[in-house]
């Protein structure tokens, strides 16, 4: 069985023979929405990000000395450009900016990012740089907690072994002509059981199951670009509701009077309706790049 983005998402609970947690996800921000949108009506934005095309991988042993932490190199996975490309489609749709582009940089690290977009010469109002956060462990509660895009390994013994696939992002909006002032930050955690273990010992990918958590990632990483957006205010917003009008309605015409019955009439009975339950029913684009040039 081949899963899916629909798969994962549809199935929050469980798979046939295959358990998978549903995707939780915790999210924390800082900033005055309203003071934010205000400020950034109309101006333009960059978006930047330090996630490049490695993943973080930990194995949780049966005690400290077992445990291992590793990378592993997925350019082709594409997470840097989902990240990136999701948010300037978020942040279009918003209708808030002059224009809204993003620009591929090298940095890993916060401080390098911005002087690499300063060496660049951006012509840009704001920026909105994501990278990767720390974060609890929400499934084993261990101390090593989460950190950015991974995927972990937890054994007892060598046996029930188990892996998650985790998503912990931070997003800062920032002002560069005033070195790099922050206007606002937001962060955001997910975490998500796989079908089967997605690593070896090294620790390293075992490419037999490494899809599910390859999907599962994808899923994450829409889920928490979507919560960053929405935390900072930034997302699209939800048109007023239309006033009321003040022309007044014309008045019902009155009422035809009754007629009365003839003496001849049947007598009126009620008519014998058998009553059938209704159920209700259930509820249930490329962007603009703008290369490094180096």
């Amino acid at each position: 069985m081949q899963l899916t983005r629909r798969h994962l998402l549809a199935h929050s609970a469980a798979l046939p023979l295959w358990p998978l947690a549903g995707l939780g996800l915790t999210a924390c921000s800082t900033v005055e929405t309203t003071s934010v949108q205000s400020r950034l009506q109309g101006k333009s934005i960059t978006v930047i990000s330090t996630i490049g095309t490695t993943l973080r991988l930990t194995w949780r042993g049966t005690t400290l000395f077992n445990n291992e932490f590793g990378e592993a190199f997925v350019p082709d996975w594409g997470y840097k450009e989902q990240l990136e490309n999701r948010t300037v489609e978020l942040l279009r749709a918003s209708g808030r900016f002059s224009s809204v582009q993003r620009v591929t940089i090298t940095a890993t690290r916060r401080e390098e990012a911005l002087k690499e977009l300063k060496e660049l010469k951006t012509p840009t109002d704001h920026v909105l740089l994501i990278s990767g956060a720390p974060s609890a462990d929400s499934i084993w509660a261990t101390r090593e907690g989460f950190f950015g895009l991974g995927i972990a390994q937890r054994s007892i013994l060598q046996l029930g072994t188990e892996s998650v696939a985790h998503a912990s992002l931070r997003v800062d909006l920032l002002v560069p002509s005033t070195f790099g002032t922050v206007l606002g930050e937001a962060t955001v955690s997910t975490a998500q059981r796989v079908p089967a273990p997605a690593l070896l010992r090294g620790p390293r990918l075992n490419d037999d199951n490494a899809a599910a958590a390859r999907e599962s990632l994808k899923v994450q990483v829409d889920a928490a670009v979507q919560s960053l957006v929405n935390q900072l205010g930034l997302g699209k917003a939800v048109p007023a509701s239309a006033p009321a009008s003040s022309t007044p309605k014309p008045a019902p015409a009155p009422a035809a009077a009754p007629t009365p019955p003839s003496s001849n009439a049947f007598p009126v009975t009620s008519p014998n309706v058998e009553g059938r339950g209704i159920p209700a029913p259930s509820g249930a684009g490329a962007s603009d790049i703008l290369p490094a040039g180096r």
